[in-house]
C-alpha cells in the first residue's frame, strides 16, 4: 500500500476484525501465508481459526482496480476451504460495525420470496414500493453472483458493480443499459423526485429481476 488513505482503510478493517475476536496479521510475510500465492503479497490476513479466513487487498478506489488479477486470486483463493478473498475499497458499501463480510446478502430463496411480495405490491397500485423492493432484489442478485463467480467486486458501489460484472461478461449489453437506466430512475426515488415513467420503469425492472434470477438462482 502506497497511500496513506489506503492505510488508514486498512487501520479500520484490522480494527473491525480485532473487536469481532480474529487474529489479524498486517502485511503479512510469506511465512505467515496458509498456502501458496505466487507472487502475490496481500495487505492483510485475518483468521477465524487455523484453517479458516480471508485473505484481504485494500485499495483505496476502485478506480483503476485491476479487477482482472484480483479475479485469479479470489480464484486460487476459493480452491482452499474455509477461505476468501475480499478486496476492500474506500468506495465500498459501508457495513454495520457488527456486520459480517460473507453472511449479510440475501439468499436466492430469500430474493424470491421478496419478489413475490414486490408483484403484490405491483398488483394493488404501490408502484414506488415494488420498483425499491425489486431494486433491492436486483443489488443483492448482482451481488451474490459476483461472489459465486469470484468476481471480488461484492462490496463496491452499484453502479461499479454493474460496469464490471458487465465487463467480465456476467451481464449482456442489453441487461447493462438496462441496469444502468433504472439505477437513474432509483436515483431519483430515493432522493425524493418524482418520475413520470415509473410504472414502465417498475415493469422492466420486474422483467429484468426475473430474468436474471431465472439464469442465477438455478445454477
Amino acid at each position: 500500500m502506497s497511500f496513506n488513505t489506503e492505510q488508514a482503510i486498512a487501520s479500520k478493517v484490522v480494527d473491525k476484525y480485532k473487536k469481532q475476536g480474529y487474529e489479524v496479521i498486517f502485511g503479512p510475510q510469506a511465512k505467515d501465508l496458509p498456502f501458496d500465492l505466487g507472487q502475490y503479497h496481500p495487505d492483510l490476513i485475518v483468521k477465524k481459526s487455523p484453517n479458516e479466513g480471508l485473505i484481504i487487498e485494500v485499495k483505496n478506489s476502485v478506480a483503476r482496480t485491476p479487477i482482472d488479477r484480483y479475479r485469479e486470486i479470489a480464484e486460487t483463493v476459493s480452491q482452499h476451504k474455509g477461505w476468501s478473498f475480499l478486496l476492500v475499497t474506500g468506495d465500498d458499501v459501508p457495513l454495520g460495525e457488527q456486520e459480517k463480510d460473507d453472511d449479510n446478502l440475501l439468499s436466492w430463496e430469500q430474493m424470491r420470496k421478496h419478489q413475490i411480495q414486490a408483484e403484490h405490491l405491483l398488483s394493488i397500485g404501490e408502484t414506488e414500493g415494488a420498483f425499491l423492493s425489486l431494486w433491492r432484489i436486483l443489488e443483492a442478485a448482482l451481488r451474490r453472483q459476483a461472489k459465486r463467480v469470484s468476481i471480488p467486486i461484492e462490496r463496491f458501489p452499484t453502479l461499479s458493480l454493474i460496469n464490471h460484472l458487465y465487463s467480465q461478461g456476467e451481464l449482456s449489453i442489453e441487461q447493462f443499459d438496462k441496469a444502468k437506466s433504472l439505477q437513474a430512475i432509483r436515483n431519483r426515488i430515493i432522493h425524493g423526485y418524482q418520475t413520470s415513467s415509473i410504472i414502465e420503469s417498475t415493469k422492466q425492472l420486474q422483467e429484468l429481476v426475473n430474468e436474471l434470477l431465472e439464469l442465477w438462482a438455478t445454477q
